[in-house]
């Protein structure tokens, strides 16, 4: 697997992205509602930061591999689990862990916006789909939509914003059934485009992602919920690996 490596700017950006994300609740209870059929077992997260986002995961788990590459976020990561007996946390890529781990060892991989780091995205999925038992699952959250890309996008290390047709068939080209995929957050189409896209912000405001958590994802949620959304900033899916 290759990685984009983080410059000095990517260093330290990332205490203030994972700042940020802390007070996303309304969207990563959004996020996970969609995961929750699938959570079961043996579970692994890659690009798990500081775990963030694994407290939402870990209740749904018998026991979960937190694998994060980056050496900064170890600390804080290992000491937010270290009372967890049946949480691992392994600081490597994704091929390392495989030697780890062992393949058909895993029953389901959580990645929420980290696929889009990895250069080579399809070995990374194809890593997954051995190490997964039978009929496990792989279940995925990336930005969307090519023409929303920023340099935002790219002070996080983004490669790339996917299109829905790209991604379906990364993912089952990896060896999985595309059980669901959709596009998700319609509202955060033209909020990113307009203050990354256009006006070209390089930073991720706490306060201001708390307020659009708080007062835009709950309505956007309610209005997907019945219409399904044809575009959206991001995309969630979820595949099942074939027998």
């Amino acid at each position: 697997m290759s990685e984009r490596p983080a410059t000095q700017d990517q260093h330290v950006y990332e205490g203030r992205e994972f700042e940020a994300a802390a007070n996303l609740v309304n969207y990563y209870r959004w996020i996970t509602d969609h995961f929750r059929p699938y959570l079961r077992g043996a579970g692994t997260e890659i690009g798990a930061g500081i775990g963030t986002y694994s407290r939402y995961l870990r209740p749904f788990f018998s026991e979960m591999d937190l694998v994060e590459p980056s050496p900064v976020q170890r600390p804080v990561l290992s000491e937010r689990f270290k009372n967890d007996k049946n949480v691992r946390v392994f600081t490597e890529t994704i091929d390392a862990y495989r030697r780890k781990a062992g393949d058909t060892s895993r029953d389901c991989f959580c990645l929420v916006n980290v696929l889009e780091h990895i250069e080579d995205d399809g070995a990374a999925l194809r890593d997954m789909a051995a190490m997964l038992k039978s009929d496990g699952h792989v279940c995925i959250f990336v930005p969307a939509l090519p023409f929303l890309y920023s340099k935002l996008d790219r002070v996080f290390g983004h490669f790339r914003r996917y299109t829905h047709a790209e991604l379906k068939e990364k993912v089952a080209d990896a060896g999985f059934e595309i059980v669901s995929s959709r596009y998700m957050d319609m509202l955060g189409v033209p909020a990113w485009g307009l203050v990354n896209t256009l006006l070209g912000s390089t930073s991720l405001n706490p306060k201001m992602a708390a307020i659009y958590d708080a007062a835009c994802v709950p309505m956007t949620r309610a209005v997907e919920s019945v219409i399904r959304a044809p575009i959206g900033k991001s995309l969630l899916i979820v595949g099942r690996k074939r027998g």
